[in-house]
């Protein structure tokens, strides 16, 4: 039995051999985004843990389908699901897969219903993506050997709260609000009521949190009116009468005005009149599109609509810039104060003054440690992110672009940027300007950079018989983040430093490197450096390109090729900063640092700005965090520490260094420095002096055992 979701992908392929067969250069031009009509723009499943009137606490599931927002923001009704039909096998199954099976058939019944309102809107050419969302409520169980569906019944109160918990997740994860999803009632299982409940906590979540654009200017004066008479009246009061109040809808009755001309807007309402009237040229223009189409392919009608609706999306989907945000931003995601760095580099290119930036830092993980897996999950809540956060085109730093951008850039509409190739073609437009074949390149990067192979594939889709030699740096990028300005914004670089960035280096400077690539956003800061320390252990001058400086030229070129560069003349963009709330002051006082600018850091919970952050990736979160903390002390204490140079290094590479060196490939070498037995007892004396000191030392022995 073919579900909803296949029944409305078989009528996507019916219409994709159609035009296969009739329409071929239609076809050729558009046939690579078909796939993307199959897959939803966002997935998003998280659990409310609802309290009932008698204090106990029920977890409730909820999912949210936005499939196509090339047209517009996402429009779709809420679901309250409390029955659906067990599988057939379900007798055959344990009471979990039971469970899973059906969560996964209510998704796709969500997906399916996401899908056919991005057909609708694009076939009447509404300016709304399609969206859906519902609310399980049932509980399956396991009663006399039978696995059962017991529906959850839920009192005109603990709807009311349900319906508000709903409207204050959807605008705190930023999938809600003037300018994104609003839902609306199916009729049957939610109606007025209980949409008015979400509205209402949606738009004093938007009011508190400050979320509204100035734009919306009307609105915003209207709630904040509404605010001052309820805090008048609990002062008067002299107290909070929860109860009554979770069934009052203040914020909505007052802004109801407001919102019955938006809605009508946001509902198609005026479009769909439009086209009903048999009086209305569109209307007739359409009806004549549907006979013409079905004359000239002889298919039916409802297949014309189907086709109709394809070829618009297909349309739209192809342009540039793919989603609905016309005056988007670009967002710098990256660690540290890297992206400061990135923003320094863009800041310089008077094309691009007049484009507003999000500078990014994302709480300070050291991502050149993890595993390929987790930078991508990482990395697709970062994308989610830039997203909310009205991106038109996001960079990525190295170890993102080598490790998640290939994977992303096919889930995400949004153009998604990073280093590498940026830096190689730096290298070889050196080589032609120059006249001097390069022979020997050299590359210092993160672990996951040199694991991943990128800079190495990239390399040899140019040039096959360059040798590439690589050694990772994991002490470089927090030393970056460690490191203090002087007065005219230039790094400091100390003498620890510069004994750690020689010892590091020693073994490329051994081999005859005709150019040195920083591959990590971070290594930028180091470039003077590097070259007095090449120049002085080897007598010879070394060319360097600075991935992240090429990053910053690379993107103006993408920007105008696309036609998406800010056409602002005179004034010019906002930069705005953003950091977790425990990284947030000291990213203030950096930037202050690097820009010499005093500037407001805005604190965030990525939870809050990540739509697709679901309480499994929450926890994720929480975890890398946490990690991460202890990671980058770890790499603080060995770099503070009384210790060599040498044995710095090495220990930093036995902790962090390259372990897979499958990568490599003819004409190709990892190198690395040796933690040596002397490098042990050196360590070892120490210990006694210092409680850190033997911290490292028993990470060396864990990680030696394993």
């Amino acid at each position: 039995m073919l579900t909803a979701l296949r029944k409305i992908h078989r009528r996507i392929d019916k219409v994709k051999l159609i035009i296969q067969k009739k329409d071929k250069d239609f076809y050729n031009k558009y046939c690579h985004l078909f796939k993307q009509l199959k897959e939803p723009r966002q997935r998003f499943i998280d659990k409310i843990n609802l309290v009932l009137d008698n204090g106990t606490v029920k977890p409730i599931k909820f999912i949210l389908v936005q499939h196509n927002l090339v047209l517009g923001p996402g429009k779709g009704a809420l679901k309250f699901i409390k029955h659906v039909r067990l599988p057939k096998d379900a007798g055959k199954m344990s009471l979990q897969g039971v469970r899973d099976r059906v969560e996964k058939l209510i998704l796709e019944e969500v997906e399916a219903s996401a899908t056919a309102m991005s057909l609708h809107h694009a076939l009447y050419n509404v300016k709304l993506g399609g969206a859906s969302n519902a609310i399980v409520l049932m509980d399956i169980e396991e009663i006399g050997r039978k696995i059962k569906i017991i529906p959850i019944h839920l009192t005109i109160n603990e709807t009311a709260r349900l319906s508000r918990e709903i409207g204050n997740r959807l605008v705190k994860y930023r999938i809600m609000g003037p300018d994104g999803f609003w839902p609306e009632p199916d009729g049957v299982t939610t109606d007025e009521q209980i949409i008015n409940w979400v509205e209402d906590e949606a738009l004093k979540t938007l009011l508190l949190k400050h979320l509204l654009a100035p734009k919306d200017k009307k609105l915003f004066d209207t709630l904040s009116i509404v605010r001052d008479q309820i805090e008048g009246k609990r002062e008067v009061g002299g107290g909070d009468n929860d109860a009554m109040e979770i069934l009052e809808t203040p914020y909505h009755d007052a802004a109801l005005i407001w919102l019955k001309e938006w809605r009508a807007i946001r509902r198609g309402e005026t479009a769909m009149k439009e086209l009903a009237s048999k009086r209305s040229k569109v209307g007739k223009h359409y009806r004549q599109q549907i006979l013409r189409t079905a004359l000239k392919y002889w298919i039916r009608p409802s297949v014309v609509k189907d086709m109709i609706a394809v070829k618009r999306l297909l349309t739209v989907t192809h342009l540039p810039f793919r989603d609905y945000r016309p005056n988007g931003q670009i967002v710098v995601m990256d660690t540290g104060i890297a992206p400061v760095i990135m923003q320094k580099h863009l800041s310089r290119l008077n094309e691009l003054s007049g484009e507003d930036v999000v500078v990014v830092s994302v709480l300070s993980k050291r991502l050149g440690g993890s595993s390929p897996k987790r930078i991508e999950q990482l990395c697709r809540i970062y994308v989610e992110a830039a997203y909310n956060l009205g991106a038109k085109v996001v960079l990525f730093c190295n170890t993102m672009d080598a490790n998640a951008r290939a994977t992303l850039e096919k889930e995400f509409s949004i153009p998604i940027l990073g280093p590498i190739m940026p830096a190689v073609e730096a290298m070889f437009r050196l080589e032609n300007e120059k006249g001097v074949a390069i022979k020997n390149v050299g590359l210092v990067a993160t672990k996951a950079t040199i694991e991943s192979g990128a800079y190495i594939n990239e390399i040899r889709s140019q040039n096959k018989e360059a040798r590439i030699f690589s050694i990772a740096a994991p002490l470089f990028a927090t030393m970056v983040d460690m490191c203090e300005f002087d007065k005219s914004r230039s790094h400091v670089v100390s003498q620890r430093d510069m004994s750690i960035i020689e010892a590091n280096l020693r073994p490329l400077m051994e081999e005859n490197i005709d150019v040195l690539i920083l591959g990590c956003t971070h290594y930028g800061v180091f470039e003077q450096a590097i070259h007095g320390i090449w120049k002085s252990c080897t007598g010879r001058e070394i060319r360097i390109v600075d991935s992240s400086r090429e990053l910053s030229s690379y993107i103006l070129a993408y920007l105008r090729r696309n036609k998406i560069l800010s056409l602002r003349m005179e004034e010019k963009g906002k930069i705005s900063y953003v950091a977790s709330e425990e990284d947030a002051t000291r990213f203030e006082r950096k930037v202050l640092e690097i820009t010499g600018c005093n500037v407001n850091v805005v604190p965030i919970d990525i939870g809050e700005v990540v739509g697709r952050l679901s309480e499994e990736d929450r926890l994720f979160q929480e975890t890398v965090a946490k990690e991460s903390r202890e990671d980058i002390s770890l790499r603080a204490g060995i770099i503070d520490s009384n210790l060599s140079a040498e044995a710095k290094v090495a220990i930093a590479e036995r902790l962090y260094g390259v372990k897979d060196k499958s990568v490599n490939q003819f004409n190709c070498e990892i190198l690395s420095p040796e933690l040596k037995d002397e490098h042990i007892k050196e360590i070892t004396g120490l210990t006694t002096q210092n409680e850190e000191l033997l911290n490292i030392l028993s990470h060396i022995k864990n990680v030696t055992s394993q």
